[in-house]
Parts: structure tokens; C-alpha cells; sequence
């Protein structure tokens, strides 16, 4: 019998390491996430053979189709009943979007497997799910600040007005006085202009402005005919009206600073025929309608939408239901904008976490946070010191070109490689200065989303205001013209946040709720 017992405690395990840029795989950083999945397994009795390390060697972990990933998860399919624990480094090791952490995450939960991480401490019960469930959260929100700061500069450059992408037929580039590249019209601008208004009169379909086109001389490089596609978005292009847009802003349309060659009026015109309609469309719709888009549902289980009927005092914003009749029930079903939104902010505020469970989270990022912005600030320190042998070096150089002690040729040698090296140094000092800013911008904005989700939703972009609409209602809101809001089913971890008791010494009996399921709660 103790042989038996002896055997079933067997615990066996696969670990995954991973880096995604080519000089971690040349540095340390594979092999010091892989000693220390060895300590933990050490530490706690689990066999971890090197053949079941899999390293994946970079590879972002925003994308969740990797290599030695697949492997990994093939491979603990393959011995189910085997494997009992996959020890990574850390949660945004295995994922840098939350839902692909939670996707393989049960991957490995259907087949017997237990997830663990050796520099953070996830549970099994309900603190462990929300501690894991936050910390891939940030590990996704810290990726998308990463990538944030790398399209900065277009942004920056979109945002002054400026066009930093190729000039389109009619324009050439150019740069302004203050150093913004830009656009001006260039000999073809009569053509392009020619032809947008001619378009606009509403007797061309794509193809006869394609045809026109090539009749008046808007040909491709060998002289030929554009495509069709090529036409269609000429015709559509915003730059011709004067405004700059781009995926890096959103689509926004942005006042450009080179001259344009329609009004907008006539480029609001083509883009409603090119959307079979003549009604001009708002540039701010978006942003105006964010309870679009299927979130926001009537009583009849069907979308509402968003438009603005004109009445005597003018238009009248208002979110309505299309396919319910107001004389035939007897009740309203639109409302104003600003009445639905006023009751979703008060919907918000009454779902807003207790104060205990802000300090709770207080309690539990800010520590993991400060633990890494500490480890961030002492590697500083250290690039700080070797910046400074390197200069010293190069001085030392130097001393013994003007001593005659070295040829010219053996000092700029010599010096290039400093260099070098003083360049690599630099670079990676802001990276760490870079990645401390980020952190201190995680946590305030966490912070705020926290203590008042309200006001942090109606300040968000449209992008994040549907985010946080998703997150914590995720299968949208039902609304009543008359009443408001119908009971709303929040997100299983919103609900676990809120089961957080009222005393701090009663935490630990938090393990008693791991039955939780997803509920309707009464708001």
C-alpha cells in the first residue's frame, strides 16, 4: 500500500521559458529563467528533466501560435496523467494577452496539469485566481505601453498635422519650416482635383471614375489604367480634403497642415456614395455612440443604435431601438444620448469595488510593482557604473595615443569598440529608465480604474471605454427607455472582487468561496 501511495505522489513537470528579442537569447536571460524553474522544482519534490525544459527563443507572447508552445501543450497531452505541473518564470513569460493566458491555462487544466509560477504567487482558490488574473492582465497592458512608445513619434507627427507616409497621386513630399514632414500638391493636383468633383456630382459609379480617370491622364507607372481597388480609395482618401488619418490614431480624422485641393464638403459627398448613401457621415461617430456596436441591447433582445432625428430646436442625439414601435407597446423606446449615459455612469459607480478590495489590490500589485520598479532602479545603478568604466576606458585610450605608447590606427580601433560597447550600454540604461515610466503609468491609471471606474470610463478613449464595457459586462447591457438598465450579469472576476469581505481578517477565508459561479446581480 505505501508503495501505491508512493507512487500517485509522483509529481512530474514540463517548464516553459521564453524570450523575444534576439540579444535576450544571446544573453542570460533563457538560461536564468530555466535555473530557476529548476529550483522550484527542486524546492518542491517535482522531477524536471532538461528534455521537458521547452525554450522558446524569440518569440513575442502576444501571438499564441509558437513553436516550442505547441510542443509543450502536444506534449502533455501525449502523457496525460504524467505531467502534473508546467513551471514558467513568470505569467507574461507564458502570455502577454490575458486571453491567451486563460487559454492555455485550461488547456493544461483539461489534461490534469497545474500551472505555476516561480516568481509569483498563484493559487488554486479564489486570492490566487485574482492575484493571476491581474497580473496577466497588467502583463498585456504593460506590452500594449511598450508598444504605445515605439509609434510615438508617428503619432506625435500625425497629431501636429503632418504626413509622415507616402504623398499620394496629386502631392509630393515635403518638409515645413519647423522640420514636420508634410505634403504639397504637385503638377497632377488639377487631375486628382478633376476628378474627386467630378465624381462627387453622383453620375459615376467607381468604375466610370476609373475610366475617367485614365481618360484625363491619371494613369499608373507604365501608363495604364489603375486598378479598381486603387481608384476606390482615391476617392475616399481624406488627405484631398485637407485631414490626415491613421490605424496609429484610431482613424481620427486630424486637420492636416499641407493644403488640400477639395472641400470637405465634396469629400463628405463621395464618401456617401461610396457608402451608397448621400447623407454626410460624422467624423466623431465613434467616439459620440460608444454603447453602439451591439453592447447596448433593447428589451427585445435586439441592438440599439445611435442616430440623430432633427426636430424644431435641432438635432437630437438619441440611442433607439429599430425594430420596436412606440405606439404599439405603449412605452418609450429611444432616449437621449446624454440621459443613457448619465444612467451607465450611475450603473458604474454602483459596481465600483468596496474599499477594501481597492486596498487589497493596493496591497497586492503595488507590492509585485514596487518589487520590480526596485530590481529596474538597482539594474540602473549597475549600467550606471559600467557607463562609467567604459568612458574612463576610453579616456585610458586616449592617454596612450597623445604618450605615443599605441598607433592611430590601434586607438580608433580601440575606440570604436567603446564605443560600441558605450552604445549598447546607453541604449539598454533607456530601456530600464523607459520601463520605469510605464510602471509608474500602469498603476495610476489602475489606480483610478479602481477607485472610480466611472470617471476613468468617461475620460478613456473610445478603444478602452469598450474594453472596460467588455470586461465587466461581458455580454452587454439591456436598457429600458423607460426604467434604465435592466439587471446586468457582471464578469465572474468583477464578481469575485466584490465578494472580498468588508474586515481585512477575514481574507483568508476567502478559500471558502471557491465554489463561486457566474450570477446575476442585482444593481
Amino acid at each position: 500500500m505505501r508503495k501505491s501511495s508512493k507512487k500517485t505522489d509522483e509529481m512530474k513537470a514540463v517548464a516553459y521559458v521564453r524570450v523575444s528579442s534576439k540579444d535576450q537569447v544571446d544573453g542570460t536571460s533563457l538560461d536564468s529563467q530555466t535555473d530557476a524553474c529548476k529550483d522550484y522544482a527542486k524546492k518542491n519534490n517535482i522531477e524536471l528533466l532538461d528534455e521537458n525544459i521547452f525554450r522558446e527563443e524569440g518569440v513575442s507572447a502576444k501571438l499564441i501560435d509558437r513553436p516550442k508552445l505547441a510542443l509543450m501543450l502536444d506534449y502533455c497531452s501525449k502523457n496525460k496523467g504524467k505531467i502534473t505541473h508546467c513551471i514558467i518564470y513568470k505569467v507574461d513569460r507564458l502570455a502577454r494577452r490575458s486571453e491567451y493566458h486563460h487559454i492555455i491555462k485550461a488547456q493544461l487544466a483539461k489534461i490534469g496539469v497545474k500551472l505555476v509560477s516561480v516568481t509569483e504567487p498563484i493559487a488554486d482558490d479564489p486570492m490566487g485566481n485574482l492575484m493571476e488574473s491581474m497580473l496577466a492582465a497588467f502583463a498585456e497592458f504593460d506590452n500594449e505601453i511598450r508598444m504605445a512608445r515605439t509609434t510615438g513619434g508617428m503619432i506625435a507627427r500625425l497629431e501636429q498635422g503632418g504626413w509622415p507616409h507616402a504623398a499620394p497621386v496629386g502631392y509630393k513630399r515635403m518638409k515645413t519650416a519647423t522640420g514636420i514632414v508634410s505634403i504639397e500638391p504637385n503638377d497632377d493636383a488639377p487631375k486628382m482635383k478633376q476628378l474627386l468633383e467630378e465624381f462627387s456630382t453622383g453620375a459615376y459609379t467607381v468604375q466610370n471614375a476609373r475610366d475617367y480617370a485614365y481618360k484625363i491622364g491619371i494613369r499608373n507607372r507604365k501608363n495604364g489604367m489603375r486598378t479598381w481597388q486603387m481608384i476606390k480609395d482615391m476617392l475616399g482618401n481624406p488627405l484631398y480634403a485637407g485631414f490626415v488619418t491613421s490605424d496609429y490614431i484610431g482613424g481620427r480624422l486630424i486637420k492636416g497642415l499641407h493644403q488640400p485641393i477639395i472641400s470637405e464638403a465634396t469629400y463628405y459627398r463621395n464618401q456617401a456614395i461610396l457608402n451608397g448613401s448621400l447623407r454626410n457621415f460624422s467624423r466623431s461617430a465613434e467616439e459620440e455612440w460608444p454603447l453602439r456596436s451591439g453592447f447596448l441591447q433593447h428589451t427585445c433582445d435586439k441592438p440599439m443604435t445611435g442616430s440623430s432625428p432633427r426636430g424644431r430646436s435641432g438635432p437630437s442625439p438619441r440611442y433607439s431601438c429599430m425594430f420596436c414601435k412606440a405606439k404599439e407597446l405603449g412605452v418609450a423606446v429611444s432616449k437621449k444620448r446624454e440621459l443613457v449615459h448619465s444612467d451607465f455612469m450611475d450603473l458604474m459607480e454602483r459596481v465600483r469595488p468596496t474599499e477594501d478590495a481597492q486596498r487589497l489590490f493596493k496591497h497586492i500589485v503595488l507590492r509585485e510593482w514596487n518589487n520590480e520598479t526596485r530590481d529596474a532602479h538597482s539594474l540602473a545603478r549597475t549600467l550606471d557604473k559600467e557607463l562609467n568604466a567604459l568612458q574612463d576606458k576610453r579616456m585610458r585610450t586616449l592617454d596612450l595615443y597623445i604618450d605615443n605608447k599605441i598607433s592611430e590606427e590601434d586607438k580608433d580601433r580601440k575606440l570604436a569598440e567603446v564605443d560600441n560597447d558605450i552604445t549598447k550600454v546607453e541604449l539598454r540604461r533607456s530601456e530600464i529608465t523607459d520601463d520605469i515610466k510605464d510602471k509608474e503609468q500602469v498603476i495610476d491609471n489602475a489606480l483610478l480604474f479602481m477607485s472610480n471606474p466611472a470617471s476613468f470610463w468617461n475620460l478613456a478613449p473610445i478603444e478602452v471605454k469598450r474594453r472596460i464595457q467588455d470586461a465587466i459586462f461581458p455580454e452587454g447591457l439591456v436598457y429600458d427607455c423607460d426604467t434604465g438598465f435592466r439587471t446586468a450579469k457582471l464578469a465572474e472576476s468583477y464578481l469575485l472582487i466584490q465578494k472580498i469581505p468588508a474586515n481585512n481578517a477575514e481574507i483568508p477565508c476567502l478559500v471558502a468561496l471557491t465554489g463561486i459561479e457566474p450570477m446575476t446581480s442585482s444593481l
